[in-house]
């Protein structure tokens, strides 16, 4: 179905090793499912952009080697056709839309194709039905959350049943159901013998669906394992090898987590309302000074919401103290980071370690202070690298870098390993636990249930905007 003979690929302009293919050599037979996994940044999405054609037809570059299809030669298709037979899912769902309103973007691709209107009412439907996205329909994108626009992401996507299904962390977003929902769609497009090459950190949904792990170091291919081989690894191999293991860890979930002292960030009936519909209803909490309370819930459950609430992002009612002192909207700004889901809106200079200079300028030790910042989280060889060019996973930790040295007390990280390998999980957890030991208040919103394990003091729950349980862990 799919050859690669010598792929070698360099983006433009781009530095030696940044996200650069060298010599990869595999065969794909249809119907069947590929693992591409590796550390952050060895260029498992720059392959996913060979595939789909956008290397180097949209990002231009340099691409050597032999790029198959059946018996055409991809290279040749062009983009709009090869659209049509490879069908990718990004890593960031928004950059792949078109429309302004859910059911015109689920339909968009079906309508270009274009398929009689027949088959697309029934393909819409049964797609609607199986990812059980029947409340995003008629809904403006914007103002959806990260979860719910990837599973839209990957609806439009599979709705045009393409021949090969190239999905780039399509699980980051997901809570545990979407991601069910997911590994059910993804299991019955394989059995249509539809070709699916998915990249990938988290592995357990797709336990019983893949046929060979692909794993990747430095822009090569240094292993191809067979699914009994994958699953036979041992944690010590896992870990060696950077990445995930195959099964989620359960959650020891304890007593109702209650104060402790006068050393709390109280949070007090907080209510949120957009477009006249109420997005938060009287949620109230509290997070012990060093201490890191996960919190979890379903896609579009309010849980963004909440945390820009309470670092002052977002306007609401009711109220937060500190220890005892109330804090105005300002305030709280002024007192929080807030590391959002989505890096690229925070990453503004030339250069990483030039971020870390924006409002710090007068700071004497502020080099010094980047220096082991980004040393922590191995970012300093690309310090002179812009912030744009670095992978997904790279930009999670170069925030959490900037969260590390910004003097901030209340420490708020939206899916802080969304994008990240197993390696580079261990390493966010370890600088977490060593910001909340320094007397931070520290939250987390993750589905990520390794980290919360890893990490989490306590769980806060929420559903529809409502807390369901508050836990110690």
């Amino acid at each position: 179905m799919i050859e690669l003979k010598n792929i070698c690929y360099a983006y433009p302009g781009a530095h030696k090793g940044a996200g650069q293919l060298q010599g990869i050599n595999l065969s794909i037979g249809q119907g069947e499912c590929i693992l591409l996994s590796g550390v952050s940044g060895c260029g498992k999405t720059t392959l996913t952009r060979v595939l789909n054609g956008l290397c180097p037809q949209f990002y231009e570059g340099v691409l050597t080697g032999e790029y198959r299809i059946g018996e055409r030669d991809a290279r040749r298709i062009p983009i709009h056709e090869l659209g049509t037979i490879v069908g990718s899912v990004f890593q960031d769902p928004r950059s792949q839309f078109f429309a302004t309103n859910a059911t015109d973007e689920l339909v968009l691709g079906m309508e270009n194709i274009p398929l009689a209107r027949e088959e697309m009412h029934r393909r819409t439907a049964a797609t609607i039905s199986l990812l059980e996205i029947e409340r995003l329909m008629g809904r403006r994108i914007f103002p959806l959350s990260s979860g719910e626009k990837q599973r839209l992401a990957i609806a439009s996507v599979c709705a045009m049943e393409p021949k090969v299904l190239v999905l780039d962390e399509p699980s980051a977003n997901l809570d545990s159901e979407a991601i069910r929902h997911l590994s059910i769609l993804l299991y019955r497009l394989k059995e249509k013998g539809c070709t699916i090459v998915l990249s990938e950190h988290r592995f357990s949904y797709v336990r019983e669906l893949f046929d060979r792990l692909v794993f990747m170091e430095n822009g090569k291919i240094s292993s191809i394992l067979s699914r009994d081989e994958a699953l036979s690894l041992t944690p010590e191999q896992l870990s060696a090898m950077g990445i995930r293991g195959f099964q989620e860890p359960k959650l020891k979930i304890c007593g109702t987590a209650l104060e402790q002292g006068d050393e709390v960030l109280r949070v007090q009936g907080i209510s949120c309302f957009r477009s006249g519909s109420q997005i938060l209803d009287d949620v109230s909490f509290h997070v012990q000074r060093g201490q890191i309370l996960a919190v979890a819930g379903q896609n579009g459950a309010g849980k963004s919401t909440l945390c820009r609430a309470v670092t002052g992002l977002y306007r609401s009612q009711g109220a937060v103290e500190n220890e005892g002192r109330f804090l105005r909207r300002k305030q709280r700004t002024k007192a929080s980071f807030f590391v959002q889901q989505d890096a690229d809106y925070q990453l503004y200079a030339p250069t990483v370690e030039e971020e870390f200079y924006i409002g710090y300028k007068s700071d004497p030790q502020r080099r010094e202070k980047t220096q082991k910042a980004l040393a922590a989280v191995g970012l300093w060889e690309y310090r002179e690298r812009h912030p744009i060019s670095l992978s997904g996973g790279q930009k999670q930790r170069l925030l959490l870098a900037l969260a590390s040295v910004s003097g901030r007390r209340i420490l708020v990280f939206d899916e802080p390993t969304s994008g990240l390998d197993g390696h580079n999980m261990r390493l966010t957890a370890g600088i977490l636990k060593e910001l909340a030991s320094k007397g931070n208040y520290v939250v987390l919103i993750t589905h990520d249930m390794e980290l919360i394990d890893l990490v989490a003091d306590s769980i806060l729950y929420l559903s529809g905007g409502k807390i369901v349980y508050h836990k110690k862990l």
